[in-house]
């Protein structure tokens, strides 16, 4: 599940809930797929949703399971 994604799917209204799915290439169903966690993004996908949304959207916030497990290795 991603958190971020959730929440800013819940500030965000239809319109631009789709201009970000146009512009990431993807839809507005998969993104509340991704929020809910029945999808995982894939690296290729979160970049283009961070870079689709100007940074609004990380990589780190739409994929936690893999920087969590970096932050464990690291400490």
């Amino acid at each position: 599940m991603s958190q971020q994604l959730r929440d800013w799917l819940g500030q965000t209204n239809n319109d631009e809930r789709q201009a970000l799915a146009d512009r990431a290439g993807t839809s507005v169903a998969h993104l509340w797929q991704l929020a809910g966690g029945h999808r995982k993004a894939s690296l290729e996908l979160a970049k283009r949703l961070e870079d689709a949304s100007k940074g609004a959207l990380t990589i780190e916030g739409l994929r936690p399971d893999i920087f969590a497990s970096r932050s464990i290795k690291a400490a």
